[in-house]
C-alpha cells in the first residue's frame, strides 16, 4: 500500500459504502465485523437521521465478543453536502485514537446515509486531497461499495418521485434542508451504482433465479468495469470490503469524465463484439476532463429540460449526415476475462440487455433535438412540476411494446443515456446529456476543449501529460472532415433492453444539421476562434496554441 508522506507510514485505506435506505449496508457492516479476523477497523457511520438506530446496533457489534473497533458517528446529516467538514472531523478523530494507542487502523469503513452522493463524497477526498488536508496525508480513498435492495431495485428505477418524496429511502426524521429536493429517485440510483468498483446486490433471497440473473447483468451493462456480487444478508467475502477493489484502475481516482470514459470504452467493446455493422460511425472512445480544479471552464450551471417545449419547432426535417469517424483512440485499460464477465454477458444476451455508443462529428439542431428528448418518458406538468409520462422497464410489462414502432416505443426501450452532446446554439460550450428512467437533463458542462486557452488545461497542456493525451485522443484527426472542429462531436452511450440500435440511431442523425445549415453555421460562429489547435506531426500529437 501507498506510503503516507510523513514518516513513510501506510496509508490508511479507506472504504466508502453507498446505497439507499433498507438495502442492508448495516447488515453488510455488522456482517463483515463479526468476520474480519484480527483486522483493526475504524468507522464512521453517516446516518442523516437524528436519532440513529442504525449506528447503535453497529456499535453494539463493535463492543461486543471482543471485536477490535471504533465507531464514530456523524450527527449533522449527509456527508456530501453540509456535513463535510464533519466527515473529516471524524476520520481525525479516529486517526488520533489509532495514534494514542499506538496502532494503526488496518482500515477506516464509512457508512453513507440513504441520500448520500458518492461523486459528490469522492470530490471532497480530491478537493481535501488538493488542499493539502492533514486527514489526506494520512489516509486515501480506496474502495466504493454500493449495496442494491435487489427486490426494490426495478421499482425504485421506473420511480416519477422525487428524494424528497421517498421517506422510506432516506428516513422520515431527515432534515428537509439536507436533502437535494430537485433529484430524483431513479437519478440517484444510478449513480450510486455507476460511482462504484464493487455493486453488492443483497436480498436475493427475495428474488427468483432470472430476477437475479437479469439485474446483474442489467447492472453491469450500467457499470461495466464494477465487480458484481450477489448475496443474502449481506454475506459476501471480508475483503470485498476490507481489501483494495479487484480491478486495476479504482472509481475513488477517477473523475466524472473518467467514469464516461470507461462507459464509453466498454460499450464501444460489445459492439465489436458483436460485430454489429457500425456505419463507420466509431467514434474516439474518449471523454472529456472540464472544470478542473481553479480552471476558467469549471462545469455549468444546471439547465433542467423535464418540461415540455412546445414552441420552437423548426419547420423542416432531414436525414442525418454523420461526419463519422473511424478510428478508436481507446486507452490501454485492463480486461475483465474472468468467467463472471462472461456470465452475464450471455445473461445479458438472454434478456436483450445492450449498449452502443452514438458517435458523430456535427452539431444538432436545438429544436429538433428537443423534439426527439420529448419522446422520452420525461414529460413534466408545468403546473404541479410532477412527471405525467407512464413507463414501466422494458420487457417487464407489454405496455412499452404494444406501439412497437412509433418513435416513443424506440425510444422508451432505453433505460439510460449518457455522454457529450454539442448543440448548434452553444459553440463554445459542451453539453452533458444525461437519461434515466422518468429523468432527463441536458446542462452545460463547460467549455470545449479546443475553446479552453492551454494555461487552463490539466499540466497546462504538457504533451507528457496522461490526463492531457486522454483530451488530445478526443480531438478529430487531421484527415477527417470534421478536423476543424476539434473536440467537439456528439458522444451518448446507449444502454436498454431489446433496443433497435438503428431506429434510435435515425432518429438522433435525424437532429444534426444538414450541409445547409452546418455552411450557415460555420458562417455564424466565424468570429469566434478556437484557441487550441492539435499538432498531429508530433509524437506524441500535442496541443498547440491555434
Amino acid at each position: 500500500s501507498r506510503m503516507s508522506a510523513n514518516a513513510g507510514t501506510a496509508m490508511v485505506p479507506i472504504t466508502l459504502i453507498s446505497g439507499f435506505l433498507g438495502s442492508g449496508k448495516t447488515t453488510l457492516l455488522s456482517e463483515m465485523l463479526q468476520n474480519k479476523g484480527g483486522l483493526k477497523v475504524g468507522m464512521v457511520v453517516n446516518d442523516v437521521a437524528k436519532i440513529n438506530i442504525d449506528s447503535k446496533l453497529v456499535r453494539e457489534r463493535t463492543t461486543g465478543g471482543g471485536i477490535e473497533g471504533d465507531c464514530v458517528e456523524l450527527q449533522n446529516g449527509c456527508a456530501c453536502c453540509n456535513a463535510s467538514d464533519e466527515l473529516f472531523q471524524s476520520i481525525q478523530q479516529l486517526l488520533r485514537l489509532a495514534h494514542r494507542r499506538g496502532k494503526a487502523y488496518d482500515r477506516i469503513v464509512i457508512e453513507m446515509s440513504g441520500v448520500a452522493e458518492p461523486k459528490n463524497v469522492r470530490r471532497e477526498f480530491v478537493e481535501a486531497a488538493d488542499s493539502g488536508h492533514a486527514v489526506m496525508k494520512q489516509c486515501e480513498l480506496q474502495n466504493m461499495i454500493t449495496v442494491v435492495d435487489s427486490p426494490n431495485f426495478i421499482e425504485q428505477y421506473q420511480s416519477r418521485d422525487d428524494i424528497i418524496d421517498r421517506p422510506d429511502l432516506v428516513k422520515e426524521e431527515t432534515d428537509e434542508s439536507e436533502i437535494d429536493n430537485e433529484r430524483k429517485v431513479v437519478d440517484l440510483l444510478v449513480e450510486q451504482v455507476e460511482c462504484a468498483d464493487t455493486l453488492v446486490l443483497n436480498k436475493m433471497d427475495r428474488c427468483t433465479a432470472d430476477e437475479g440473473e437479469k439485474l446483474a447483468a442489467l447492472v453491469a451493462t450500467i457499470n461495466p468495469t464494477a465487480r458484481v456480487l450477489k448475496c443474502e444478508w449481506g454475506k459476501v467475502p471480508v475483503e470485498t470490503v476490507f481489501g483494495p477493489p479487484e480491478r486495476p484502475s479504482w472509481v475513488s481516482k477517477a473523475d466524472d469524465e473518467d467514469d464516461l470514459r470507461a462507459a464509453v470504452r466498454a460499450a464501444k467493446e460489445v459492439s465489436n463484439k458483436r460485430k454489429e455493422p457500425d456505419g463507420g460511425h466509431a467514434g474516439h472512445g474518449q471523454g472529456h476532463g472540464h472544470g478542473h480544479e481553479g480552471q476558467e471552464h469549471g462545469h455549468g450551471d444546471a439547465h433542467d429540460h423535464d418540461h415540455e417545449h412546445k414552441d420552437g419547432v423548426c419547420p423542416y426535417e432531414t436525414q442525418g449526415h454523420g461526419g463519422g469517424h473511424g478510428e478508436d483512440h481507446g486507452h490501454g485499460h485492463g480486461h475483465e476475462t474472468d468467467s463472471y464477465r462472461q456470465d452475464t454477458t450471455s445473461a445479458s444476451q438472454r434478456f436483450g440487455i445492450t449498449s452502443f455508443v452514438y458517435s458523430r462529428r456535427r452539431p444538432f439542431h436545438p429544436q429538433r433535438l428537443m423534439q426527439v428528448v420529448m419522446h422520452l418518458p420525461v414529460k413534466v406538468d408545468p403546473k404541479s412540476g410532477q412527471v405525467v409520462d407512464r413507463w414501466s422497464f422494458p420487457g417487464s410489462s407489454e405496455a412499452n411494446e404494444q406501439l412497437d414502432t412509433t418513435d416513443a416505443a424506440v425510444m422508451r426501450a432505453i433505460i439510460r443515456s449518457k455522454g457529450f452532446v454539442w448543440v448548434a446554439n452553444q459553440h463554445r460550450s459542451a453539453q452533458y446529456w444525461s437519461h434515466a428512467g422518468h429523468y432527463f437533463e441536458l446542462r452545460a458542462l463547460g467549455l470545449w476543449w479546443a475553446a479552453t486557452a492551454l494555461s487552463s488545461w490539466p499540466d497546462q497542456g504538457s504533451a507528457d501529460s496522461p490526463e492531457v493525451a486522454k483530451i488530445v485522443g478526443d480531438f478529430a484527426r487531421p484527415e477527417d472532415p470534421a478536423a476543424e472542429w476539434g473536440d467537439r462531436r456528439q458522444e451518448v452511450v446507449f444502454i436498454g433492453i431489446k433496443m433497435k440500435r438503428a431506429a434510435i440511431e435515425e432518429l438522433m442523425d435525424k437532429c444534426l444539421l444538414t450541409d445547409e445549415e452546418l455552411a450557415a453555421y460555420k458562417k455564424q460562429v466565424e468570429s469566434s476562434k478556437d484557441v487550441v489547435r492539435v499538432d498531429w506531426a508530433k509524437s506524441p500529437p500535442a496541443p498547440a496554441p491555434a
